[in-house]
């Protein structure tokens, strides 16, 4: 029997507001705590967990950034996938075939989606996930968990996020049997993909949480029986928020009649837009279309240093217009139509707190999810080791 294990579980999209909302697990995990998001997506929330460090440091904040020279899509030059049919060469499940063959072809280890990204615009872009975050130098040179459980020599068992969910929970059931393992971090990522849908059906969340609780109880069984001890964690990256409005902000940018590519380069995301201008005029003129704009703002610097995304080479872009809380980009690079639920609003914002909810206290409890970090680490170097 061993003697302690620390399992620690990632609930993608399990926000303060949720678990409040449906009492989640409120016997099993009665320390609870809400944590600021990161400022993004899980493309930079998860880097920021795993490291304890914010974008302008482990480098993640979108997936794509200007960067022709080093892109590797140019060969989107050559395919000429925009002048097929878009009925066709515009579905999910092609850019989805497209981008496993292309993720093969460069060997991408990480998370890969060319979403809808415009196939001529590709060849503009780099993508920053190429590599798996949840190993050993997966976020080099900057140090994630992975690197901090070798280096600890703490026998442990990560998630594979390529996994199911059930697949994950029972390859954890399976290692905490042989009592061996002293840490865990399991991996579950279905509830965000199921608000983004489903954020207004009731009992659809409710069925979901109530088939983690079911899990979670039979994962508490299993390390009951075979350690004497043992400390139970359930993190988040952010909320959801409900849809408000859609505004065609790339239609905005495109009808002044600037050339991409030459003039300025964007990337819409779901609820920011990020520019680069290659001229004062393309500025000026994108710029006050942007401030004419009232469904959202142009960060500040202040906001950007606050944020952790100042970046002093604008990688992400020069200028971030963000989206006001439940506004989307419609259409944008990562879908063509709003969806009912979306993260990636300002973190103040009261649906964007992710949640830390532990059957332990905590010592030095989490105030932004980078925070989980320094929580995973503390247990590993005073307890596991």
């Amino acid at each position: 029997m061993g003697e302690k294990v620390h399992i620690f579980m990632f609930i993608d999209a399990l926000g303060w507001e949720i678990i409040n909302e449906y009492g989640f697990l409120n016997d099993l995990l009665p320390n609870r705590y809400p944590a600021k998001m990161q400022f993004g997506y899980s493309s930079t929330a998860i880097p920021t967990i795993l490291s304890g460090q914010p974008p302008e440091v482990h480098k993640h904040l979108s997936f794509y950034y200007y960067a022709p020279e080093k892109s590797p899509f140019k060969i989107f030059r050559w395919l000429l996938l925009q002048y097929l049919p878009p009925r066709i060469f515009n579905r999910w499940r092609v850019r989805h075939i497209l981008s496993k063959i292309v993720a093969k072809m460069y060997g991408f280890t990480g998370y890969f989606e060319m979403y809808s990204m415009p196939y001529d615009r590709l060849p503009y872009f780099d993508y920053i996930e190429k590599n798996d975050l949840f190993i050993p130098g997966g976020l080099a040179p900057v140090e994630n968990l992975a690197d901090v459980l070798v280096k600890n020599k703490v026998p442990h068992h990560i998630s594979d996020w390529r996994l199911t969910e059930t697949e994950n929970i029972n390859h954890l059931i399976d290692e905490l049997s042989k009592g061996e393992i002293k840490f865990a971090f399991l991996y579950t990522a279905a509830l965000d993909g199921l608000l983004h849908m489903k954020l207004k059906d009731k009992n659809v969340i409710r069925e979901k949480l109530e088939w983690y609780a079911v899990q979670i109880k039979k994962i508490f069984e299993a390390a009951g029986k075979n350690y004497k001890d043992f400390t139970y964690s359930v993190m988040s990256d952010h909320g959801m928020t409900p849809l408000a409005g859609s505004s065609d902000i790339k239609k905005k940018v495109e009808s002044l009649g600037f050339k991409f590519g030459k003039d300025y380069a964007a990337v819409y995301d779901s609820t920011m837009a990020r520019m680069w201008f290659f001229n004062d005029s393309a500025k000026a003129q994108i710029l006050k279309a942007l401030e004419e704009t009232k469904d959202g703002h142009i960060l500040s610097h202040e906001e950007k240093v606050k944020y952790g995304i100042n970046f002093a080479d604008d990688m992400y872009g020069q200028t971030i217009f963000l989206m006001n809380p439940g506004w989307q980009i419609e259409p944008c690079d990562m879908g063509l139509k709003s969806l009912p639920g979306m993260h990636g609003f300002a973190p103040e914002d009261k649906d964007s707190f992710a949640s830390f909810i532990s059957s332990a206290p905590v010592k030095n409890p989490p105030q932004w999810v980078g925070d989980y970090f320094k929580i995973m680490k503390a247990r590993i170097e005073e307890e596991c080791s």
